[in-house]
């Protein structure tokens, strides 16, 4: 039986989780809210941020972004922009307070040690109603359950190595256990009244982790590409727009608790994935792309390691993932979270890489453009998927 390192190769501490508008249209969130909220934006103009933020804008609320102003600076410069550092300059936030504000909700998608979020929530207290706090599918100890839901069993780290991790950078192979630890932080400082979202892999425009991408991309190079494993096993993901809608739907709707942010459990397969890929690509730019679907034995022997090499694939066969892909979000449909198609999904990635990229290339020079081309790319590279490829139909000759 093949071992769990097998499976994931090198992904050690990558962890299996990460705007009437055309996303209003696609995920069926259309109801306007009654009431115009006071949202303070905690970041904003990262990956998932925008979409939160546009979101609001859409439905009519009122946004206040607080961050350091060094990504995408000039984004929605029609809205209030509070500059500081979660770990180094909350005096904006205090400002806040001394001035009165209030706020119906507060956003948090840098959550990543329950220092940096208690501190900013000890400042925040007096002036809101509700926290919300972006989290992670990584939060849980296992993937061996199929249908868990968000009272799944979560992954724990010890007090003594918990207590040396101290930023973002040093999170690491604990991340799924420092997130757990920033939910029940937060809901010990604001109890019955945090929303945690737990998304899962987030995909779309601005991912530059490539991992999604690695599909959209390699899909719109044409000639035959490698499909993994048999094509059935489980996958889920969750839409940046989607989780953008569905964040601002949990503030308008005052849900409170854990909610599991991504894709119905079982709703789609590896070979949804990939296959979805391809008709984008053949749709919007007209290339038609051939799969070869080669079984995961042959992958591990050949060094083609599944999410290191086969990005968002893990076989439901792998010890310890016979519940990936299965994680159930039935609470969080009931609760409002609407999906669009996988094939939307992969344009909306594959667009960002076509139009951006020359943009990287005039800001930034050439350099910088390859090293940014290759990031979103990801995955395998295309020399060694064509050596694989060749190896797999010349299998039988020997």
């Amino acid at each position: 039986m093949k071992t769990r390192r097998e499976f994931i190769g090198q992904a050690g501490a990558v962890t299996l989780g990460a705007a009437l508008t055309p996303s209003a249209l696609a995920s069926g969130l259309l109801s306007k809210p009654n009431k115009k909220l006071n949202i303070l934006m905690l970041g904003g103009t990262g990956f998932a941020g925008p979409k939160m933020v546009q979101r609001a804008l859409d439905n009519g609320h009122k946004v206040t972004l607080f961050n350091r102003g060094q990504t995408a600076p000039d984004m929605f410069p029609d809205i209030e922009h509070i500059q500081g550092d979660r770990y180094t300059d909350l005096s904006g936030l205090e400002k806040l307070v001394a001035d009165g504000r209030h706020f119906d909700a507060v956003i948090d998608t840098f959550t990543y040690v329950p220092k940096t979020v208690t501190d900013t929530m000890d400042i925040l207290l007096p002036i809101m109603n509700q926290y919300v706090v972006i989290s992670t599918t990584s939060v849980y100890a296992s993937r061996t359950n199929p249908g868990m839901d968000e009272n799944g069993e979560l992954a724990t780290v010890s007090d003594d190595i918990a207590a040396g991790i101290t930023t973002h950078r040093e999170v690491g192979v604990h991340y799924g256990a420092m997130k757990a630890r920033v939910e029940q932080a937060a809901e010990d400082r604001f109890p019955g009244k945090v929303c945690t979202i737990r998304p899962g892999l987030i995909v779309g425009d601005r991912d530059t982790t490539g991992r999604f991408t690695y599909w959209s991309v390699r899909a719109s190079e044409g000639g035959t590409m490698i499909g993994p494993g048999s094509g059935e096993d489980f996958i889920q993901i969750i839409d940046v727009r989607d989780l953008g809608d569905f964040t601002i739907h949990c503030i308008e709707q005052q849900h409170m608790g854990a909610y599991n942010g991504i894709s119905p459990a079982g709703q789609w397969t590896s070979k949804d994935m990939v296959e979805s890929a391809t008709r984008a690509a053949k749709k919007h730019l007209k290339v038609d792309t051939k799969i070869e679907w080669i079984d995961e034995t042959f992958l591990t022997e050949n060094g083609v390691n599944a999410w290191q090499h086969m990005p968002a694939w893990v076989p439901n066969s792998a010890p310890g993932y016979e519940g990936q892909g299965q994680i159930s979000t039935a609470k969080s449909i009931k609760a409002g979270l609407k999906t669009r198609p996988l094939e939307d999904s992969h344009w909306n990635a594959l667009n960002y890489y076509k139009t951006r990229g020359p943009e990287i290339l005039a800001e930034h020079g050439e350099e910088q453009h390859k090293g940014w081309l290759r990031a979103i790319r990801g995955g395998l590279n295309p020399q060694r998927e064509q050596e694989v490829l060749k190896l797999w139909v010349n299998r039988a000759n020997g």
